[in-house]
């Protein structure tokens, strides 16, 4: 699957960072970085960036082959609470689905999403690997 290059690179911030917005007016947060608060529809917002620790709430297996990263099924498809207090969906990476538990710690890393061909562009983003309580 091909993606456009300019949206890919215009929302590297999404892909590459967890950022999120703080509201400074109603104090609430926005998953993705935006420069309006949806709430309160306020202008003085804070641009922050997860650290990426959080827990599964719920996740799900994928069996489904798509035509990239075939050497990646089946995919765990988990939401994911963040210590910042909301909640995102991401892929499970580095863990089989026999090992997820819902309430287990994860950490957000970067790793490769998919490629246009074998001599393409390469996408990353990203994932979500276990991680051992501190």
């Amino acid at each position: 699957m091909k993606y456009s290059i300019p949206i890919f690179w215009r929302n590297k911030y999404s892909y590459y960072r967890l950022e999120f917005t703080k509201c400074k007016r109603c104090n609430k947060i926005a998953f993705f970085r935006r420069r309006v608060c949806p709430f309160c529809r306020s202008r003085d917002v804070e641009v922050l960036t997860s650290k990426g620790i959080g827990r599964v709430i719920s996740f799900t297996v994928s069996y489904f082959r798509g035509s990239t990263n075939l050497e990646s099924y089946p995919r765990i498809i988990a939401l994911v609470e963040l210590e910042e207090g909301f909640k995102v969906i991401g892929e499970l990476s580095d863990v089989k689905p026999e090992e997820v538990k819902e309430g287990m710690y994860v950490e957000a890393v970067l790793r490769r999403f998919s490629s246009d061909d074998p001599y393409g562009l390469i996408y990353y983003g990203v994932k979500f690997i276990p991680r051992v309580k501190k």
